[in-house]
């Protein structure tokens, strides 16, 4: 029976090899590498227990810990992957049925055994997961409490060195330790040191040499034009008045980079290079930005003599923030005395935290805000308290306050500045001050105060992108360590989880993106069909109607592939139509009713764009038909926006729907005794005068006269002719009455007004003041009486 059953174990093996199918195998799991991880985390536990622990190692070991549950959480997630899967495919073979065939069972065993390991490694990774958890808690737990002691060490206070000092004072030769200064400044051979002499009178006669030359041949550009060239202009003009210390400095640096260091810091001459070298850098940046030199003009929107004060204010800082660096943050204060370099710290720190006060107090007057009150009031209470433990002795935690706000404050004032720049970029852009801009709104084809597409989706997300960036930075310079960037980044790519939706940060910052550029080329493309169609025979409702279903099918494309880069599951979409059907019988009646009929119209083409149509009340020219309304010029020049509803359910009088052709219709009255056939002749000379007038034209009648009726004061005939553009009509008309009114007075035919017979009677003469007292009313008529008959102009009454 043995023999029988291996016997079957080969066979099924062989089956299994040459089945060819692929299964999710355990054996794809790295065991070595788990049990690494576990070590790792074991060993780090162990040593947790020791009490002398640095703040630099307890970081090192977060971020091993960090890796290892990192591998852990992978681990977990592909293991159960593959335990379902397995348990998946054990299910789809059913139990074990008797008298089944060889593969199917052997087939059973195999995936069996592959769901057992794979459980086993499953329950490792857990384990690893569920340490390694434990294990970075108590390190971040360590790790504050040896920070909160580190800034809270205290040493020798200010007032206790100055009285120090002023009882014994040290002699000047003992301020520096020079043997330790030799030794930090660098090896400089007599070769090296003829190089440097060298390369620093060509870098100081290339920075002097042509100066004045350039500021002969730069040409002032106005701001209010250009303001960019107006900010290029001023920054070349600054770098071009700190070029010697520029170019001098930069020679030094380049030196000591070529000369090369195998290890430890740098030497004092180096490192004071390169400060000195950022130092004109900032310079330069101040001076253009701020308080720019001539030829150069004054180009940022705020007051020249406050922006003046701000710059001088900035250099000062930037001038002690030099000093603080080559004495603080240079080999040179590992050779100075102790005592002497606390004391420096102390005066240095009063003096830079009372300049850092100033800065920001005119920069608040620089924004007008009044929001930035609270801002300025709470740095200049965290530098007063930084600047009072200096002196206090808690140098540690006056370095975490006050090295924090410097750095923040400089990133806050870069990216004020880049914001300002990114948004000006993109006015720019919006009004077209430049010819390169002028030129794409053309390839764009926008009108002159046309938006380009998709350029506020671009401005967000920029601006959006700045101020993550630099709320990293922030985080980074207060303290945010390699593991807490590591977590931030993990949330941001991979998501997190509320409740049972995933929202994953960058795939929506994509989105966004991906949106804004479809968007763009979806308006471009929509654009550019337009002004193709225009050369088409095509009628201009269709034209419009081919252009806007463009539109929307872009935009709707647009829409589902952002969604799909954001990760939204479009199995959500019929829950979402069936609230929307919900909706609809509810509240949305309208909202539908105008959507379809916007799609009728967009269809149909009853309306179109610049018809004159006649809705209810409203007359006058259609400018938009979207998909949700139709708006309507009336010839007030006022906006009527009309539900696309109104226009298919009711009556609407459109003048231009087939054709342009409309008719235009002049009544006019003359005196009774005037020559009919003189008038009608008169009538039709005027309408072939008028060049708007249809002539001749086999589909279009002819202008013509009609002899109307028999008024009360005159005869009545009416004009009627075509015209080939009926929104001309009130012209047309305005302009045939001007014409008959002069061709009547050329031939005498006269146009009458209204006259009515005054019948006085008198009363009787009883009275002595009868003739005074006469009593004049009109004479009443009967209802069959016949009217009065009409004078003549000349006075005399017509034949009858």
């Amino acid at each position: 029976m043995r023999l029988i059953r291996n016997v079957f174990l080969v066979c099924s093996a062989l089956a299994l090899l040459g089945s060819g199918t692929a299964y999710a195998k355990p054996s794809d799991f790295d065991a070595a590498q788990l049990r690494s991880a576990q070590q790792s985390v074991s060993d780090i536990q162990n040593q947790l227990q020791n009490e002398l622990i640095g703040v630099t190692q307890l970081q090192q070991w977060l971020d091993e810990v960090v890796r290892d549950r990192q591998q852990a959480e992978a681990c977990v997630t592909s293991q159960q992957s593959a335990a379902q899967s397995l348990k998946a495919e054990i299910t789809a073979l059913g139990p074990l049925v008797k008298g089944e065939s060889w593969q199917v069972t052997s087939k059973r065993y195999s995936l069996e055994r592959q769901a057992a390991q794979a459980a086993q490694n499953l329950a490792d990774c857990r384990l690893l997961l569920v340490n390694s958890n434990a294990l970075y808690k108590s390190l971040q737990t360590r790790r504050s409490k040896e920070m909160a002691t580190q800034l809270m060490i205290r040493g020798r206070g200010t007032v206790s060195l100055i009285g120090a000092y002023l009882s014994s004072p040290p002699p000047i030769k003992d301020w520096v330790h020079w043997p330790d200064l030799q030794m930090h400044l660098g090896d400089l051979t007599p070769l090296s040191g003829a190089l440097l002499a060298l390369l620093s009178a060509l870098g100081l006669f290339a920075g002097l040499f042509g100066r004045k030359r350039l500021y002969a041949r730069l040409r002032p550009v106005d701001p209010a034009k250009d303001h960019a060239r107006a900010i290029a202009l001023a920054l070349i003009v600054s770098l071009n008045r700190y070029r010697p210390g520029l170019l001098l400095t930069g020679v030094w640096s380049v030196f000591w980079l070529v000369s090369g260091q195998e290890g430890g810091p740098w030497p004092v001459l180096a490192a004071v290079s390169f400060v000195l070298f950022v130092y004109h850098l900032a310079l330069v940046v101040i001076r253009g930005v701020f308080d720019p030199p001539p030829p150069a003009s004054h180009h940022l929107p705020f007051p020249a003599d406050l922006c003046h004060s701000f710059a001088r204010t900035l250099r000062w800082l930037t001038f002690n923030a030099l000093i603080g660096l080559i004495l603080f943050a240079t080999p040179l204060t590992d050779a100075m005395n102790e005592s002497i370099i606390l004391l420096a710290r102390s005066f240095w720190g009063a003096l830079f935290v009372a300049n850092l006060l100033v800065t920001l107090w005119l920069f608040r007057r620089l924004r007008h805000r009044s929001g930035l009150g609270i801002v300025q009031l709470g740095f200049s209470a965290a530098l007063v308290a930084g600047l009072i433990a200096e002196w206090l002795g808690y140098r540690n935690l006056s370095q975490f306050i006050v090295g924090g706000i410097v750095y923040s404050l400089i990133v806050l004032l870069l990216t004020w500045l880049v914001v300002t720049l990114i948004n000006d970029l993109f006015n720019s852009l919006e009004e077209g001050r430049h010819p390169w801009e002028q030129r794409l709104r053309r390839r764009l084809a926008l009108r002159e105060d046309g938006f380009i597409p998709g350029l506020f989706w671009l401005r967000l997300l920029l601006n959006a992108a700045v101020l993550a960036v630099v709320l990293f930075v922030l985080l980074r310079i207060w303290g945010l360590s390699a593991a807490g960037q590591a977590l931030l980044f993990h949330y941001l790519t991979h998501g997190f989880t509320l409740g049972k939706i995933s929202i994953v940060p960058s795939r929506i910052a994509i989105a966004l993106l991906v949106l804004a550029l479809l968007l763009s080329i979806g308006s471009w493309a929509r654009s550019a069909l337009d002004q193709r169609l225009v050369h088409a025979r095509m009628e201009r409702g269709a034209r419009e109607a081919a252009v806007a279903i463009t539109g929307y099918l872009a935009a709707i494309a647009a829409g589902l592939i952002a969604l799909s880069v954001a990760g939204f599951n479009f199995q959500n979409l019929a829950l979402i139509a069936g609230a929307l059907s919900v909706g609809i019988g509810f509240g949305l009646q309208n909202i539908v009713n105008n959507f379809v009929s916007g799609l009728i119209l967009l269809f149909e083409r009853p309306i179109r764009t610049g018809d004159w149509v006649t809705v209810g009340q409203v007359e006058g020219h259609v400018r938009k038909i979207s998909i949700r309304s139709t708006q309507i010029e009336t010839f007030d020049r006022a906006d009527v926006v009309v539900p696309n509803s109104d226009l298919i359910s009711g009556p609407v009088t459109n003048w231009m729907l087939r054709d342009t052709f409309g008719r235009v219709r002049a009544p006019i009255g003359v005196a009774y005794g005037t020559d009919t056939q003189l008038v009608k002749e008169t009538l039709l000379a005027v309408a072939h005068e008028h060049p708007q007038i249809v002539l001749g034209d086999a589909a279009i009648p002819d202008p013509y006269v009609l002899f109307m009726s028999f008024g009360d004061s005159s005869l009545n005939f009416e004009l009627r002719a075509y015209i080939r553009d009926v929104s001309n009509r009130l012209s047309v008309l305005s302009d045939l009455n001007f014409a008959i009114d002069a061709a009547f007075r050329k031939v005498g035919i006269s146009i009458p007004f209204p006259q009515r017979d005054i019948h006085i009677i008198r009363a009787p003469q009883d009275a002595a003041d009868a003739d005074a007292d006469d009593d004049v009313r009109p004479m009443p008529q009967s209802p069959a009486a016949e009217p009065p008959e009409p004078a003549t102009p000349s006075g005399q009454t017509p034949p009858g």
